[in-house]
């Protein structure tokens, strides 16, 4: 007798995701905000003490799902994460953060060891302003939506991904630096 595999033509799966960010990193930039002068005759700066920091000096709780539809070569997935933000050091509150992305894609190779696919993605974030000494920090929202490919592959116990995404539209609350196009990718082994 032969052994035949068969694979469902349709899939589905669902992830929720829950996590808890400790205060790491370094936020000694933050006490920048405290420094802050205005210069007279020199350009408005969209780089802030709260834009390099590396950390926030706050306990935050990750939440989020994950879902996988497929048919055949047809996919379709979706991304949700939102970060609840604690109160951070330096009397510096970072907003609570909310991005999403998804959309559908099509393998174009899609056998037991080798995936091959592109998807075309949808991309967005929400953030509410900053507080800094219990007042608002103007320059901190954004809420945004971004366009663009995304090529996944894997290869027996590896995997990778590159996409590009494209601005549709960015409404920031002041003067801030804001991404022209971004290009993210991630390779990952399995074991």
């Amino acid at each position: 007798p032969i052994a035949i595999e068969h694979e469902s033509d349709f899939t589905f799966s669902a992830v929720l995701l829950t996590g808890l960010k400790f205060p790491t990193g370094d936020s000694s930039r933050l006490e920048e905000e405290f420094h802050e002068i205005d210069i007279p005759g020199a350009p408005l700066s969209g780089i802030h003490g709260h834009d390099l920091t590396l950390g926030t000096g706050s306990f935050d709780g990750i939440f989020g799902e994950q879902t996988s539809l497929r048919y055949k070569n047809i996919f379709l997935e979706t991304n949700v994460q939102f970060t609840l933000r604690g109160d951070g050091t330096h009397q510096y509150h970072f907003a609570n953060d909310l991005g999403w992305s998804g959309g559908p894609g099509y393998y174009f190779i899609r056998r037991h060891d080798t995936i091959i696919g592109l998807q075309f993605d949808v991309t967005g974030e929400y953030k509410d302003v900053d507080r800094f000494r219990g007042k608002a920090a103007e320059d901190t929202g954004i809420t945004s939506v971004f366009l663009g490919p995304r090529i996944v592959a894997s290869r027996g116990r590896w995997s990778a991904e590159i996409g590009a995404e494209f601005p549709v539209s960015i409404d920031n609350t002041a003067l801030q630096v804001v991404p022209d196009y971004r290009v993210r990718g991630g390779i990952s082994l399995h074991f």
